[in-house]
């Protein structure tokens, strides 16, 4: 009787990824009154969200070059700095605040705000390298930014926005889990 090892291994497509695994997601769905212009906040238990865009953003369905701007008026938010175990130094946000926005080359732009109050800790610098990670991998490495908030806006925001199976009956959108 002859073994194969390789049948062993089983398929990775079984498997959730780590945002899958680790991260609950809640939405945001037409911000601003813009139609379309849909947000998902991915959270973890430790207060950490993950800013992107949701699968129904306009976004998707636009075509041509882009790039993504993290420059917005007088602030670099790829000049932030955090430092130490409380993450001093990180820029104050609010829900209104414009993390960056998506400019493509026919002159539209998009803003993406931070729809949470909290302390930006890092901006996805990968995304000025290879703007495509965004329409790519938009729920994990394409996210857009990591934001901290205390424990009770945590949980507020939470609260307050739409839960994963709520989003996909409102925007009809199939679940890809």
């Amino acid at each position: 009787m002859e073994y194969n090892i390789l049948d062993s291994i089983p398929n990775i497509a079984d498997y959730k990824s780590f945002t899958e695994r680790y991260f609950s997601k809640r939405y945001i769905t037409n911000v601003n009154g813009i139609e379309n212009n849909d947000i998902m906040l991915m959270f973890h238990s430790n207060r950490i969200a993950l800013l992107c865009l949701a699968p129904s953003h306009s976004f998707f369905k636009m075509d041509g070059e882009y790039k993504i701007n993290f420059s917005i008026g007088k602030v670099d938010r790829l000049s932030n700095s955090v430092k130490g175990k409380g993450k001093k130094g990180g820029q104050l946000l609010m829900p209104d605040s414009i993390v960056c926005k998506i400019e493509f080359e026919d002159g539209k732009t998009i803003d993406i705000p931070c729809c949470m109050k909290g302390t930006l800790i890092e901006v996805n610098e990968e995304l000025v390298k290879n703007p495509q990670l965004l329409k790519d991998l938009p729920d994990s490495d394409g996210f857009i930014a990591i934001i901290l908030s205390s424990i009770a806006n945590s949980e507020a925001t939470k609260n307050e926005l739409l839960a994963h199976e709520d989003y996909l009956k409102e925007k009809c959108v199939k679940s890809i889990d």
